[in-house]
């Protein structure tokens, strides 16, 4: 005898499996998009940098800035600080040194040292905000001294950071003017501190405000 069946009730599901079958494809989901990059058209592994990566990548950076400094930093501003000024001690003993000439020498020091201290604040963000680009340079540099062959290659393109298309055009600007200031006051206060005072002021300046590479 044939008996008809009533179709089975759907299935209910609790407030808990259902949050939890939301989970389980919300996993899902970022796990093949973490795993999967269509721009590229290969899987890859997410690169996750921990705290402490972060602190050797900045420490590296800062033992790059620290080498940079002892060559050629040091050694062109004490050459540049002698000679400029020792050509205006030659004005003085022979007695051609006046006071507008002397005025002249210290402000093409003090812009050096501005431009000098300006460098020193980008120089001390971009160790912040990219210490990987001076890090790879300090390797590279370790590896040249131990004449051994790098692992990679020496980066082309600078630390990338906001702002960073109006660092060059801002050292054009920087470096011009204080070449014509140099040209205007090269008559009053001699060609040797004209052109080599600024330079003075602008690497003492550096390794001045860089001291604290030492101290620590």
């Amino acid at each position: 005898m044939l008996t008809s069946t009533s179709p089975l009730p759907p299935k209910r599901y609790s407030m808990w499996e259902k949050n939890n079958f939301a989970y389980d494809a919300l996993i899902r989901l970022v796990a093949h998009r973490n795993c999967y990059n269509p721009c590229q058209g290969k899987p890859y592994m997410p690169r996750i940098i921990t705290s402490r990566h972060r602190e050797g990548e900045i420490e590296r950076a800062r033992l790059y800035m620290k080498s940079r400094l002892m060559l050629p930093t040091i050694p062109l501003a004490m050459v540049t600080l002698l000679t400029g000024y020792g050509a205006l001690a030659m004005m003085w003993f022979q007695d051609t040194l006046t006071a507008e000439a002397l005025l002249g020498s210290t402000l093409l020091f003090v812009l050096g040292a501005i431009l000098g201290w300006g460098h020193v604040q980008y120089e001390r963000y971009l160790v912040k905000a990219s210490p990987e680009y001076f890090a790879r340079k300090h390797k590279l540099l370790e590896a040249a001294k131990a004449y051994r062959r790098p692992k990679r290659d020496l980066p082309t393109e600078g630390p990338h950071h906001r702002g960073r298309q109006w660092a060059i055009p801002m050292y054009l600007v920087a470096g011009m003017g204080m070449l014509a200031m140099s040209i205007w006051l090269a008559s009053k206060v001699g060609v040797y501190p004209a052109f080599l005072l600024p330079w003075a002021g602008y690497f003492n300046a550096k390794v001045i405000f860089w001291r604290d590479l030492f101290v620590a």
